[in-house]
């Protein structure tokens, strides 16, 4: 089968790109020219220099692919244009996606949304795939954007073959950005005082979330949405673990939400204003952290088989990648 991975550079997009390969899938790899692709080395994939906003690019990248696995987003909770071109790549790129798939008759196209469409139910509620778009209050534009997406996605699925997965909170080998998880990680791993908010959120394998693409492609249905998660953890459970499995100590303080949402409000004010660069924390990510991305992905359990890797495992081995790839200060033991 030949499949194109778009936004195959990333830290879910190239564990897709692995595991085609890894079957005997003939694989072609939309990124950009400015990706990092140490990801992708030694995999034997056609690699496009291509964007998801371009059409002809994305036209060109369509030719003679049997499935598409649509993965390419800009994921930041703040971003110096308020979001302006993440909104042109998360939403008329997946628009663009889409067309461009049904004229070259794509078979079928895995659209990735995000836990975002469904969490944010609030403390102690745990998303389902019925439940509704619950995070416009936090006005993120990130959250927003993902949302229309998957709107966009839905109502392509009435023409053609669509199927949505939404993973949860992603850990694994590979996290280059990092993301906020991974940057978590690797301050358990170098500071002296471990600082996150009381909040709960879904967190999986990142191989198991490249699974679940793999099994919506083989046995989801048209239409239908399957989150892709494992296990609900506070972030102060996650850094526990997290210093558990390198034999660190560290003290880990929750910080009172009221103070949470000050130091959000400052943060961003600053980077709005004076920085221009991203912040550690932001307004928005605050608001969605104080709802909880809580999550019950049974349903992809039950009707994918996705699997359920121990997060121990997942928290492992992304410590050790980030070590090897120098973004820790001190080695970590074998």
């Amino acid at each position: 089968m030949r499949a194109l991975v778009t936004g195959a550079a990333g830290l879910i997009g190239h564990h897709v790109v692995r595991q085609l390969c890894e079957r005997g899938d003939d694989v072609r790899a939309l990124v950009l020219a400015r990706d990092d692709l140490r990801n992708l080395r030694g995999l034997d994939v056609e690699v496009r220099i291509g964007d998801v906003t371009d059409r002809d690019s994305v036209a060109r990248a369509m030719r003679e692919v049997e499935v598409v696995f649509h993965l390419a987003a800009i994921y930041a909770l703040w971003t110096p244009d308020r979001g302006a071109r993440m909104r042109r790549v998360n939403v008329e790129g997946t628009r663009i996606v889409l067309d461009e798939a049904r004229r070259a008759g794509v078979r079928r196209v895995v659209h990735t949304s995000s836990i975002a469409r469904f969490g944010g139910q609030g403390p102690g509620r745990r998303a389902t795939e019925s439940s509704p778009f619950a995070l416009g209050v936090t006005k993120s534009a990130y959250a927003i954007s993902k949302r229309d997406a998957h709107e966009v996605a839905l109502d392509a699925a009435r023409d053609q073959d669509v199927v949505i997965v939404a993973p949860c909170g992603p850990i694994g080998p590979g996290d280059v950005g990092p993301t906020p998880t991974g940057r978590l990680l690797v301050e358990c791993l170098r500071l002296p005082v471990i600082a996150v908010t009381p909040t709960v959120t879904n967190f999986v394998d990142v191989r198991d979330v490249a699974r679940g693409h793999l099994l919506a492609a083989e046995r989801g249905a048209r239409s239908e949405s399957y989150l892709l998660g494992h296990r609900d953890l506070s972030l102060a459970q996650l850094a526990g673990m997290a210093l558990e499995v390198t034999g660190r100590r560290a003290p880990i303080v929750e910080i009172p939400w009221r103070a949470a949402r000050i130091a959000g409000r400052a943060m961003s004010a600053l980077a709005d204003r004076v920085t221009h660069r991203a912040p550690p924390i932001t307004t928005e990510a605050i608001a969605i952290a104080e709802l909880g991305l809580a999550a019950d992905a049974s349903r992809a359990v039950r009707e994918l088989g996705l699997p359920q890797t121990p997060i121990e495992r997942a928290l492992s081995d992304a410590l050790k990648w980030f070590d090897r790839e120098g973004y820790l200060a001190a080695r970590l033991a074998a």
